[in-house]
């Protein structure tokens, strides 16, 4: 008998310590307390090329010319082929925050964002950062 309490004792043991301490009576939780707060992390540039898509080069056009000033061989074809095998970029910035509750979160942003690395900051609902005090 005192064998099987004694395996009861040790396997509850644990759960014993791991249990989370109550709150005092009456406590109340802190109503300042953001959940969406937190520090910068990284700011980061990522640079993306853009490719034309296969099916619009498919797609029938208008009939082009090119002749290009200073010399050189012009070019005629369609609207798609003649200057679409030219590469744009996108340029976005990818911000690391750490949230005061020890979450991570990652925002995208389109333009540069004025924060710097340490900046304390709050993500609005819109997923925006805002500097706070």
């Amino acid at each position: 008998m005192r064998l099987i309490l004694a395996c009861v004792v040790m396997a509850i043991a644990p759960a014993w310590a791991q249990a989370p301490a109550s709150s005092p009576q009456g406590a109340v939780p802190d109503k300042g307390a953001c959940a969406d707060c937190g520090v910068v992390r990284s700011i980061r540039r990522v640079k993306r090329e853009i490719r034309p898509d296969a099916a619009t080069e498919s797609k029938p056009s208008g009939l082009v010319a090119q002749i290009p000033l200073g010399g050189g061989k012009p070019k005629v074809g369609s609207s798609a082929k003649v200057g679409g095998d030219t590469v744009s970029t996108s340029e976005t910035w990818e911000i690391t925050v750490r949230l005061d509750d020890g979450r991570f979160r990652m925002i995208v942003a389109d333009k540069d964002p004025d924060l710097r690395e340490g900046d304390k900051v709050r993500i609005d609902p819109n997923g925006q950062l805002k500097l706070r005090d």
